[in-house]
């Protein structure tokens, strides 16, 4: 199985890409057979949507291929999401925009929230409302959100995060693995030559 682990900061050496990397690592203890694609938004890039995408130039095109075909060979995807300004980052929903070609489609994906303070609730419940139609995400009712997360160090947090956290995010990665497996056969049913995009 492929999982793709999106970090969705605009920022470089992020807070989201530190966590990224530890749920990549973490997924390959439970599953040492996945094959993990670590897409970091802030190195990548990627221009804001516009019409232009369909040309298929510049960033458009082999750089944006490579992006799209990981994504299209994935079978699960986990997005880390700050919170900026209690919303979803720019470079979160742009992806979504960007994903037209059935990237996310029937796909169980985990959001995974980070804040440096105590919040981090309201990217889930945007990307919840917003990034399913077209795409045919399939959110996962589980998530993950880690407070004050410049304390975040797995065996050895920072006194703001809570002891349990480690066993949380294990228990949530399992069922998400649970999820992409048995979700696989459902897309054999997909028709998304008649009906690509949501009503």
């Amino acid at each position: 199985m492929k999982i793709s682990i999106i970090s969705a900061s605009h920022r470089p050496n992020s807070q989201s890409k530190k966590v990224a990397t530890f749920l990549k690592n973490n997924l390959l203890n439970i599953n040492s057979e996945l094959v993990p694609f670590l897409l970091d938004l802030a190195e990548s890039a990627l221009p804001l949507w516009s019409p232009e995408k369909k040309n298929g130039k510049d960033i458009w095109g082999k750089p944006w291929k490579s992006i799209s075909d990981n994504l299209n060979k994935s079978d699960g995807f986990i997005l880390v999401v700050p919170e900026y300004g209690g919303m979803a980052t720019p470079a979160a929903k742009n992806l979504f925009l960007l994903c037209g070609n059935g990237e996310f489609a029937h796909k169980p994906g985990l959001i995974v929230s980070v804040s440096s303070g105590d919040g981090g609730a309201y990217p889930i419940a945007e990307l919840r409302s917003s990034s399913y139609k077209n795409t045919h995400i399939m959110w996962i009712p589980e998530n993950i959100i880690i407070r004050n997360v410049e304390e975040f160090n797995p065996g050895s947090h920072g006194k703001s995060i809570p002891n349990w956290l480690d066993n949380r995010i294990d228990y949530v990665l399992n069922l998400f693995l649970a999820y992409v497996l048995n979700m696989n056969p459902l897309r054999d049913k997909i028709n998304r030559k008649d009906f690509g995009n949501g009503m």
